[in-house]
């Protein structure tokens, strides 16, 4: 990634906020996997987007993250959160969601060039790129709910 997708997060976000609203509590409720309804992904989506808003903000306050983790530590996440995630009621989770991208993205867009280059040096571009999972969020949520 040379450059920061601000469009393209900005419409991973009005995807997310048209599927959400498109959306009952039934919907909600659907498996996407045997362990993940709808709610459960936006859950998840929630969690990445906070986490990436705190972490852009940290490196614009300096404070630096480490500079790798092991390969699993994404995965160890999600399988610690998922109990919680699951524990949520359907529209919390997506108004959670629908918050955290708005967030993410205020936070990704107030970020100076510095700060933007060092997280892409830093090969940490994941933090900026938030369209990317939500929209692989956003396929697997559509396709579950036209199976």
């Amino acid at each position: 990634m040379e450059r920061v997708p601000l469009d393209e997060n900005a419409a991973a976000r009005q995807r997310l906020t048209t599927l959400i609203d498109s959306l009952g509590d039934d919907e909600l409720g659907r498996p996407v996997t045997p362990s993940w309804s709808v709610a459960t992904v936006l859950a998840q989506v929630a969690f990445w987007d906070r986490w990436a808003q705190i972490l852009v903000r940290r490196w614009r306050s300096g404070q630096l993250p480490p500079p790798t983790v092991p390969p699993w530590y994404d995965d160890a996440i999600n399988h610690t959160l998922l109990p919680t995630w699951q524990a949520l009621p359907g529209r919390e989770a997506a108004n959670l969601a629908l918050s955290a991208a708005e967030a993410a993205d205020h936070e990704i867009e107030k970020a100076e060039t510095p700060v933007l280059a060092g997280i892409l040096a830093s090969r940490q571009s994941n933090l900026l790129d938030r369209a990317t999972p939500r929209n692989d969020a956003l396929d697997r949520i559509e396709h579950a709910l036209r199976a």
